[in-house]
This record gives structure tokens, sequence and C-alpha cells, in this order.
């Protein structure tokens, strides 16, 4: 049975999601990230690393804007946080030992590559200050480019290229070099949200056919921002899946939660 009331309470809110923030913030120079929110102590709801324990870094501002989006709401808006402050958070929440330990850190958005050199020289300083780096995930849209130096940080590419449905313009959200490459990353995935069979066929001829990226590489979720729509497009995915031999995965944090930010 799904939980109609499922409490937060374990879950950390070290930056709540709050647009009506507005903080002081003494710039040192590029030592600081544009983040929307951050929270831990709970799991990664999408993707390959789907049920693992997990802190969500939210960076602010998007290269896109699908109408579809349960985040945008929270990664339009956000502050500046220098290096140091978002240290002091994780220190005194106990979230170094618990990525020490195993938690995943997920660089989410919004756009995380868009502030990729700050967030490089954020985990540099991490290595540097705590004596180890966390395994590292990365929510991306495929249309930035990702560095060398900050990719090589990265240990799980969650890469989710848009398709017609997101609304976005076609020449915004598909970017064939910019896939291919990301593709061509260690433990890196695609995932399509999809709720129409026609679906299927703009993943083939868009990514498959021009060889951008492989069919193992693939997983397929339910397009949904609540419960309810999950349950009109999931068994649609899953049919989907298993006929075209591709990964299915659900979004179970809004399975857990429903629509609520800060999970």
């Amino acid at each position: 049975m799904i939980p109609t009331n499922t409490s937060a309470v374990m879950i950390k809110q070290l930056i709540p999601a709050d647009p009506s923030l507005k903080r002081e913030f003494q710039k040192d120079g590029d030592n600081f990230l544009r983040v929307s929110e951050f929270f831990m102590d709970t799991i990664q709801g999408e993707g390959i690393n789907i049920g693992h324990p997990a802190a969500f870094l939210r960076m602010q501002a998007c290269t896109l804007n699908c109408v579809w989006c349960d985040t945008k709401e929270v990664w339009r808006f956000g502050n500046p946080w220098s290096f140091d402050e978002l240290f002091h958070l994780m220190h005194g929440n106990g979230l170094i030992q618990k990525l020490k330990w195993g938690h995943h850190l997920v660089l989410t958005g919004g756009s995380p590559v868009n502030q990729q050199d700050r967030l490089y020289a954020f985990i540099h300083r991490f290595i540097e200050v705590y004596g180890f780096k966390p395994y590292i995930e990365i929510e991306n849209e495929c249309t930035l480019m990702p560095n060398k130096e900050f990719a090589a940080y990265i240990d799980c590419w969650n890469n989710s290229p848009k398709l017609t449905m997101s609304g976005n313009p076609f020449e915004k959200r598909y970017k064939p070099h910019i896939i291919e490459a990301v593709a061509s990353l260690p433990n890196s995935w695609f995932k399509f949200v999809v709720s129409d069979e026609g679906d299927w066929e703009e993943i083939e001829n868009g990514f498959l056919l021009p060889n951008l990226i492989r069919q193992n590489q693939i997983i397929l979720m339910p397009l949904g921002a609540t419960r309810a729509e999950l349950e009109l497009s999931r068994q649609i995915a899953f049919e989907m899946a298993v006929e075209n031999g591709v990964r299915y995965a659900t979004r179970e944090h809004i399975v857990l939660f429903d629509r609520k930010t800060g999970v």
C-alpha cells in the first residue's frame, strides 16, 4: 500500500526551498554556488541508482523549461552560498560522515552543468578539506558540454534529453554532439520520460538510429509529477520498456511522497 501521509521528519533540509529568501552574501571570488535547496537523509528516486541513500544539492536555473517539470517552482529561485558555508552545513548535520559511509551526493537542478566550473572547484576543495571524494551523481539535460576536468569527478551521469512533449523548442533541447559526447562517458545513462507509444519512435529516430546512444543505456520512466499522473502512464512505460528491451524505472520519490519538494 502506498503511504498517504508519509512523514518527512527524517529528511533534513540544510537549505530549504524558499522563493522568498534573499540572503546577504559576501562574494569571495568564484568560491560559491547558486543553490535552490539542499537536503539529505533521503534516497535517489530515479535512474540506475534508484533507492540508494543520497543527499541532493539543487542548483539554481535551467537551460530548459519543460511543461511537466516537477521542480520549476524551486530551481527558478535560489541564493549564493560560499563553499565554506556549505561545508559548515554538511559537517554540522553529519553529512560528511554519511558521504564517507557511501551516501551519494546528487547534483541536480535546474541545470547543474551550467555551474560546472564552480562545482569543479567545490568538489576539489571538498577533497582537500576532508581527504576523500564522495560518490557523485549528476542530473543532466544534455544541452551543455561538460568539460573534461569536471566530468572526471562525476561517478554517474543521469542524462535526461527532452522529447517533443516537454514543450521545449527542438533547437534548444536536441544537441546531438553533446548527447554523443556524454554517452561516451563512464556510467552514463539516459532517462526518458514517456507517456505515449509514439515516444519510443522519437527515441529510436533521434537517439538510437543516429548512434548517439546505446540501447542498453536507456531507462524509461512514466510521466507524472503526482501519484495520480504516474498511474496514468506507468503501464505504458512498463510495456514499452519490455517490448524494446530496455530498463524501466518508476519515480520513487513521487510514489512515496507525491508532489513535494525537498524529498
